[in-house]
């Protein structure tokens, strides 16, 4: 029932993504994200779902009439650069099947990169897009805190299998990354200034943005229960954040004085022991591991400084793999860097490194300034709420990432085209403000005398 349910949707997409493209890009990030077909049981697990709604997004893109240039920001052209980075990493890549199929797999990511701000503007489509990523990633937030709850934290939570968010580290960055735009939804509901177009949503708006709150603490739960290490520092750099844009401060404070220090309520056993494992690393396999994959991923940066190794470099094995490690362990494990910093560093050498933390730091730089502009502005104050929000989903990113292999992360490169996005509409803005601002000019007529010199 659930494999025929997702056909008919998808089905029912198509004609629509090739009369309105832009629903396309939406259809393409909540199946990337949220991977629904993963959650059936059937034919449609294996059904390419992905190839279709791309493949229509793209056959509507070539007939739209409505479409917008590519933006030429920083952001672009750092992309741009990237891509020549990791094309060049795999044409020296010591695993050369590897690294072309794994160029494959995110050269389909950047497609979608490019291709968002084209079609993708205005309020309307610009929310319809925040809420789709969201919710996405949201729905497992949503579920694994209702998990954490029934069974008391006992168990992990997991993402969905057979994807990319499969097991639980994967799914616990994801739920960081969103966390904030949860937070941002849910007040965008509530105090009624998200305008989607649909009169039964914005009837009941100040409902759906009671629910996204409830969605937002059962996330923040669930990445708890995942269990993972890198989740946790993460939601542990980013919850400050979050608190300090939060109302009611005082009630939430006294209220977890109230469960911790007079009812009771305290941490699960199973995760301060994990917790304890941070702080005596040395005596953690796991975390040891970590330490072996970053200095083997440097000394291969070393080796060779401008390209790395390529893409999937621990298809060559582990006997290859453990001569550029600095000690070795009693353990064989999957060759994983294990930090989006260090896989940058083996795969594509200090350059690709370079590109990719430039490429984040001037998204970084562009949602900062998009905040001061506008946080003040009673129109188009949306976009500063949504800015804070990309960025505090940067922090957590950056902070969790140290420790998990998701440099290639989907969620991350929506997250840089959505503030290419959000950057026009702020600078159009500015640009209408300020016409409208300026009474018109009218057109003057020379003098004799200058028009006789102005003449060839």
């Amino acid at each position: 029932m659930r494999d025929l349910l997702l056909l008919a949707i998808v089905c029912g997409l198509l004609p629509v993504i090739l009369w309105r493209p832009w629903i396309g890009v939406l259809a393409w990030f909540w199946i990337g994200l949220m991977a629904p077909h993963k959650l059936a049981w059937g034919f449609m697990t294996t059904f390419p779902v992905a190839m279709l709604i791309g493949g229509a997004t793209l056959s509507g893109l070539l007939l739209a009439r409505e479409r917008r240039a590519l933006p030429l920001t920083r952001e672009m052209l750092l992309l741009t650069l990237f891509v020549a980075a990791v094309t060049l990493s795999s044409t020296f890549a010591v695993n050369p099947a590897g690294a072309w199929s794994y160029w494959v797999h995110l050269m389909k990511i950047l497609l979608l990169t490019f291709i968002t701000p084209l079609l993708i503007w205005g309020e309307r489509r610009i929310l319809w897009l925040l809420l789709v990523i969201t919710g996405s990633v949201a729905f497992y937030g949503f579920k694994g805190g209702l998990f954490a709850i029934l069974t008391g934290g006992q168990h992990m939570v997991m993402g969905p299998p057979n994807s990319f968010l499969e097991g639980n580290t994967f799914i616990g960055v994801a739920m960081i990354m969103v966390l904030p735009l949860i937070l941002v939804s849910a007040r965008a509901f509530h105090q009624r200034w998200a305008r989607l177009g649909w009169p039964l949503i914005e009837r009941h708006s100040r409902l759906i943005g009671w629910g996204l709150y409830g969605v937002f603490w059962l996330t923040a739960l669930a990445i708890l229960v995942t269990y993972s290490r890198g989740a946790l520092l993460g939601l542990v750099a980013i919850a400050p954040l979050l608190f300090v844009r939060m109302r009611h401060k005082v009630l939430m404070a006294s209220l977890a004085i109230l469960v911790v220090g007079v009812i009771g309520i305290s941490a699960p056993e199973r995760l301060m022991e994990r917790w304890s494992t941070i702080e005596n690393f040395e005596e953690d396999r796991s975390a040891m591991q970590r330490i072996q994959a970053w200095g083997a991923n440097l000394n291969m940066a070393l080796e060779r400084p401008l390209t790395g190794m390529g893409f999937n470099n621990g298809g060559m094995g582990y006997d290859w793999w453990v001569r550029y490690a600095n000690f070795e362990g009693a353990w064989r494990h999957v060759l994983s860097p294990h930090s989006i910093y260090f896989a940058m560093l083996g795969q594509h050498g200090f350059v690709g490194l370079s590109i990719f933390l430039l490429l984040i730091g001037a998204t970084f730089g562009t949602l900062g300034r998009i905040r001061r502009q506008l946080r003040s502005d009673p129109q188009r104050g949306w976009l500063a709420e949504y800015a804070w929000a990309i960025r505090v989903s940067l922090i957590g990113y950056l902070v969790a990432g140290a420790f998990l292999d998701v440099a290639y992360f989907e969620l991350l490169y929506a997250l840089i085209a959505l503030s290419v996005i959000l950057r026009r509409e702020c600078e159009e803005g500015a640009r209408d403000t300020l016409s409208e601002a300026r009474p018109p000019e009218r057109f003057q007529p020379l003098p004799r005398r200058r028009r006789a010199l102005a003449q060839p």
